[in-house]
């Protein structure tokens, strides 16, 4: 076995930072999220009241220990005619510099559409029959498109994908994606019962859907690879003992990394 040399110089890697994404009630219109808007919630509306990875409570007494970290830009579609871009917020623990991000609940984590228009588009193309260039129209795409691929990703993996309401998958019977329409349209109207949208009429559902989407995804936080209340604590994992460096130099909320809505 060779021997082993350490470096009482050498510091240890900091473990890989994970952002997730906390979703927020959406108190303000889509306009007000675009172009800086003053009716945006601002940084302390937002801040985290822990953080999620270690638990530190976001001001400890007089301190802020889970800090505003600016914002990213992020561009929506189907919430309106075309593209529109939208500034979210992003907080980050001093103490174990994981990161936070807070995305309004109207919106999906890592998703271009807006979740309303996701769940609107598999009513209209799986239970309505609706064509996909129809659909696609109604949400900007081009008129001359043939096919919206993203339809038949949608359909494949609504309540599998962790991005995709998959953490209602296993408690609604769905394990594997959908193969085919008839597959897609069982899993839509689990989806929809889980929601508990009336089945009355097509108009009706649609008239639910805004609502019954954002209250799904309310209050969640979400990883990529699940999702969980925010009320419900789940610590990461342990990155062992602090190195006894000083805190890494972070902006601060009145230095942000990109300039918040005002």
């Amino acid at each position: 076995m060779r021997p082993r040399f350490l470096c009482r110089d050498c510091k240890p890697k900091p473990p890989p930072v994970e952002t997730v994404v906390i979703l927020h009630s959406l108190s303000v219109g889509v306009e007000q999220l675009c172009a800086r808007s003053g009716g945006a919630p601002s940084v302390e509306e937002l801040r985290p009241r822990y953080c999620s990875q270690c638990g530190q409570v976001a001001r400890d007494g007089g301190r802020v220990r889970v800090q505003g970290h600016g914002c990213y830009s992020r561009q929506v579609r189907g919430l309106c005619e075309g593209w529109i871009l939208i500034w979210v917020r992003r907080y980050v623990c001093r103490d174990c510099g994981h990161t936070m991000s807070r995305l309004p609940d109207g919106l999906h984590p890592w998703r271009w559409y807006a979740a309303t228009v996701i769940i609107e588009a598999l009513y209209r193309h799986l239970i309505l029959g609706e064509t996909a260039p129809a659909i696609g129209i109604r949400f900007g795409r081009r008129g001359d498109a043939r096919e919206w691929r993203s339809l038949r990703r949608w359909r494949s993996e609504l309540l599998v994908s962790p991005t995709l309401w998959g953490w209602l998958g296993s408690r609604l019977g769905i394990s594997q994606p959908a193969e085919n329409r008839e597959q897609g349209r069982l899993h839509l109207s689990r989806f929809l019962g889980e929601m508990r949208v009336a089945w009355e009429s097509a108009a009706r559902v649609l008239g639910e859907l805004a609502v019954a989407v954002r209250a799904s995804l309310r209050g969640l936080i979400h990883n990529r690879r699940q999702a969980w209340p925010a009320t419900q604590f789940r610590p990461g994992i342990d990155s062992g003992p602090d190195s006894g460096s000083k805190p890494m130099a972070l902006p601060t909320e009145e230095d942000p990394v990109r300039g918040p809505p005002r």
